[in-house]
């Protein structure tokens, strides 16, 4: 694996989201428009992306069992340890530390790890990519939602039956989820594209990376760093320095694998928490601390990024 430059790798990416910041802080661009070129992305763009990028790959031999394991079983000791953490130490609700565990093991792995996969491999390493994304909305969206709504339904009064019933419902509309689906079915089927859905299909996936990045700076726009600097730290610290070490930890003691995809795993797992991270919040508690600790981890992910990268290359 040749070597990278760090400045070369992160400089460009956070100039992207400085320029999206400077857009909306100067209302160059309306705050308003955010939203829209967010679900741009999530219901249009990754989607597009995924699917064309499943439908040219062998299902079969892009799955590596041992990546999976890796990020998967890091990413859920994350999810726990912060969940733990919560309850133990910091003495939360159930909702508060659902909200914690999510931020401590759900990378922004679409609006940053993509652009980073990009600029440090040149092309997307599609196999490991999908995999990420397949342990994010398979296995740590979905537990960490079971638990939001389960603990708003007990302290609400609802039934077991309706906490699932919401549940599925959010898992089956994810965008993301059935491009996922979608494509290894294609894969699996051997079906092909025609060239002209294939081109419909590439303007919407190259628009990815730079309207991902722009949406992060403008969303940054107006929020204010405050509340509990203690759980804010403690959340950040989580994120951007546990949950690299336990991938990395769960990739030491698996026999060994490519060691792109080792690279890979623990880059990712060393992103901010998703960018919607607020909005999830906001449908169980006062969103506000969750938009700070999301503002701290995009900015001292400078700094993390650039740390797992001078280490790994």
């Amino acid at each position: 694996m040749q070597d990278i430059s760090v400045v070369n790798v992160i400089v460009p990416i956070f100039m992207v989201i400085g320029i999206g910041y400077l857009a909306v802080r100067t209302e160059l661009m309306p705050k308003s428009v955010i939203p829209g070129m967010g679900r741009f992305v999530l219901y249009f763009c990754l989607p597009a992306l995924i699917f064309t990028t499943l439908t040219t790959t062998s299902i079969a031999t892009a799955i590596t069992p041992y990546y999976l394991i890796a990020y998967g079983a890091g990413s859920l000791l994350a999810y726990l340890l912060g969940f733990a953490f919560s309850k133990g130490v910091s003495k939360s609700s159930t909702s508060e530390a659902g909200l914690n565990a999510l931020g401590m093991s759900l990378s922004n792995s679409a609006f940053v790890g993509y652009p980073v996969l990009l600029q440090v491999f040149g092309t997307l390493p599609a196999a490991a990519f999908t995999m990420t994304l397949m342990v994010e909305n398979l296995v740590i969206m979905p537990l960490a939602l079971m638990v939001l709504e389960l603990s708003r339904a007990l302290s609400g009064g609802g039934s077991t039956r309706q906490v699932i019933s919401s549940f599925v419902r959010r898992l089956v509309t994810q965008p993301i989820l059935l491009a996922i689906v979608l494509g290894i079915v294609y894969s699996l089927l051997g079906l092909g594209l025609p060239d002209i859905v294939s081109s419909g299909l590439g303007f919407l996936a190259e628009a990815s990376a730079g309207v991902a990045l722009f949406v992060i700076g403008g969303s940054l726009v107006g929020i204010s760093i405050k509340g509990d600097v203690w759980k804010i730290s403690w959340v950040t610290v989580g994120k951007l320095c546990i949950h690299p070490l336990l991938v990395a930890l769960m990739v030491w003691l698996l026999p060994p694998f490519d060691r792109q995809l080792q690279v890979i795993a623990i880059l990712i797992a060393s992103m901010p928490m998703l960018s919607i991270y607020p909005v999830v919040a906001g449908n169980y508690l006062d969103p506000a601390r969750y938009a700070a600790t999301l503002v701290v981890a995009t900015l001292m992910s400078f700094v993390s990024i650039s740390i797992v990268l001078a280490v790994l290359f």
